[in-house]
């Protein structure tokens, strides 16, 4: 389907899952305050993306959680009802690669950005979406990364 827009229109299709894909994905589109359709386009347009293809924009949502958000309010990706939330879950999971978190961690916007994305991740992985186990590496590399730019910070202000 060829078109002289920058987005193509957007087509449905039909996708077979097994009983604990399914749930998985109910968990999934739960914990992000949005319906089930959306969470399995996003982890499809993820997949495809991971795989190295090229993508068009995202088609634009109709109203919902992002038609009500807040300007400054935190990432699209993870309602702000959850990202405090997410971010203790974090810290609580990773006490010393966190340890020199800010107190006011939700003030600081990067932050509080960078801890909610990979918050989702975690939570991704519980969930085994990702089957190759170098994103738990990769993960772990990017708490390490985090963790030694806070401390840096922390010395820096002291």
């Amino acid at each position: 389907m060829a078109s002289s827009s920058p987005q193509r229109a957007s087509t449905r299709v039909a996708v077979t899952l097994s009983a604990g894909e399914r749930d998985a994905l109910r968990q999934l589109a739960t914990h992000s305050q949005e319906p089930e359709s959306r969470t399995a386009a996003r982890l499809i347009r993820a997949g495809l993306a991971e795989a190295g293809a090229a993508l068009d924009s995202a088609p634009s949502r109709r109203g919902g959680n992002a038609a009500r958000r807040l300007e400054g309010s935190g990432p699209p990706w993870l309602p702000s009802t959850k990202c405090a939330a997410a971010i203790r879950a974090l810290r609580d999971r990773y006490p010393h690669d966190l340890r020199h978190l800010p107190d006011d961690v939700e003030r600081d916007r990067l932050v509080a950005e960078q801890l909610a994305a990979l918050s989702v991740w975690r939570d991704q992985l519980d969930a085994g979406i990702h089957a190759d186990p170098r994103m738990e590496l990769a993960l772990g590399a990017e708490l390490r990364s985090l963790g030694r730019w806070l401390e840096e910070r922390a010395r820096r202000r002291r």
